[in-house]
């Protein structure tokens, strides 16, 4: 993480202030709208790397709309970051149960990468796709499908879903990461070495999932030069 703002941030005042508008100004706003508002503050301090003030502000959204499926999302989002799985898991399970199909993805990915219940992955993914509309939450739902494809040997339908996914968005390196370890599985190492290439030169180290593939891509392509 980055340093701390250097700034000193009186959390405690920040709290008593933001209760205050809740008992003065939610006649305004209304409690959705609030909700938003502390939606936003908890975005801001996670730029200026407040992380538990961003947690704080999280919360408040909660404590004025326990329905609002953002702040849930934000707050497993949070929880992840800091590695606080369960927690992570436990907010996405409620914001998906509000019908956020992006909660649906990311408690998928979860359960592929922590629980290895690759089953309960692909249901959740279906599941999600139902409710779906925008491309950016398809493209992360298909790519986390093909993605438990590929763990339970389903390689076929990995490619399947993987291609759909980059027909969506073809700028992102996570889907094309994971096609390598598809073309790996079905002995298609021809086809896989421009994936490993294209995961490797545009895959981000500070992205949990990417940088183990960069690891994987650095030692195919190094096994590759090595055999020629």
């Amino acid at each position: 993480m980055k340093e701390p703002a250097k700034k000193p941030h009186n959390s405690k005042w920040g709290a008593f202030l933001l209760m205050l508008a809740v008992g003065f100004g939610g006649w305004q706003f209304g409690l959705p709208e609030l909700a938003s508002i502390f939606n936003d503050r908890g975005w801001d301090n996670y730029k200026a790397n407040r992380l538990a003030d961003t947690k704080q502000a999280y919360e408040l959204a909660l404590s004025v709309n326990p329905n609002s499926r953002t702040a849930l999302y934000n707050l497993g989002w949070l929880c992840e970051e800091v590695q606080d799985l369960e927690c992570a898991q436990g907010k996405y399970l409620q914001a998906a149960k509000l019908g956020m199909p992006a909660a649906y993805s990311n408690l998928a990915r979860l359960y592929i990468v922590d629980k290895k219940n690759y089953a309960a992955a692909v249901h959740l993914l279906w599941q999600g796709l139902k409710l779906a509309e925008d491309n950016r939450v398809k493209y992360s739902l298909l790519k986390n499908l093909g993605w438990a494809r590929l763990k339970q040997g389903r390689y076929s339908e990995a490619l399947q879903h993987l291609d759909a996914a980059i027909k969506l968005d073809s700028e992102r390196p996570a889907t094309y990461c994971l096609k390598a370890q598809v073309l790996e599985g079905i002995k298609n190492t021809k086809e896989a070495l421009p994936q490993w290439k294209i995961c490797l030169k545009y895959a981000d180290s500070q992205e949990f999932d990417e940088d183990i593939w960069i690891g994987m891509a650095r030692q195919r392509l190094k096994e590759e030069k090595t055999n020629k």
